[in-house]
């Protein structure tokens, strides 16, 4: 799929679904790649953590990339490949015993156990840009909406193929897991219900979710969507 096609769909989608922002595209580069970023895309010039990019691209339609030095959240780089997951997450020490969502050290590494991370260090560059003007073709799109336009999301992936959605989350790790590990990996559409980090961090309301599908399945959904809901706003 061509960029203008892709750019095209990104267009589309905002006005199917009557987005206020705009669906945000991202593309992972594997580690010694670099090449293809620098140069042709601007870096981010401040930290940032993954999930306020995200919100933060959606809302301006600014397009850049980060490294490792960028992300402000480091459990969010690790979830995306760019670093190592530290003792403390890993073991389930930070979540039970400085954020004391769990009972027991026990119960806390259990659920990180079950978080998707991307392999350490596998990546080094992250782009960001709304889909309508990406300059690179993504690997996932995220959507920040609300239910109802989540439905519709699903009922346009489904519109071709038939299928189920399958959500996988913990409210941990929302926006870099959830929304980018776990659909890398499965190749699936996911939906997550933030986390506390991105509901702090970020501006995404109460009554927003988060909905990801990988890039290959824009179309197929765009045109589910065409038929579903027309083509007026």
């Amino acid at each position: 799929m061509n960029l203008e096609q892709m750019n095209a769909y990104g267009a589309d989608l905002k006005m199917l679904l009557q987005l206020e922002g705009s669906p945000v595209a991202v593309k992972l580069i594997p580690a010694g790649n670099e090449d293809e970023v620098t140069g042709r895309f601007e870096k981010l010039d401040r930290q940032m953590r993954h999930c306020q990019i995200t919100d933060h691209v959606r809302r301006t339609g600014e397009m850049f990339y980060t490294t490792l030095s960028e992300q402000q959240c480091k459990g969010g780089a690790a979830a995306l490949g760019l670093t190592q997951l530290s003792d403390k997450v890993k073991s389930g020490e930070f979540y039970c015993d400085g954020l004391h969502h769990f009972e027991t050290v026990e119960a806390a590494k259990k659920t990180v156990d079950m978080i998707t991370f991307l392999a350490p260090n596998s990546n080094s560059v992250v782009l960001y840009a709304p889909l309508e003007k990406a300059a690179f073709e993504p690997d996932i799109i995220i959507f920040i909406c609300n239910p109802e336009q989540a439905m519709l999301l699903t009922q346009g992936w489904e519109y071709k193929d038939g299928g189920r959605i399958e959500a996988a989350f913990s409210g941990k790790q929302s926006v870099c897991s959830d929304a980018v590990a776990q659909v890398i990996k499965t190749g699936k559409p996911n939906v997550t219900v933030g986390c506390s980090g991105s509901r702090a961090y970020t501006k995404i309301m109460p009554s927003e979710l988060l909905y990801s599908i990988p890039a290959q399945d824009v179309e197929k959904t765009v045109i589910g969507l065409h038929m579903i809901v027309g083509d007026s706003d």
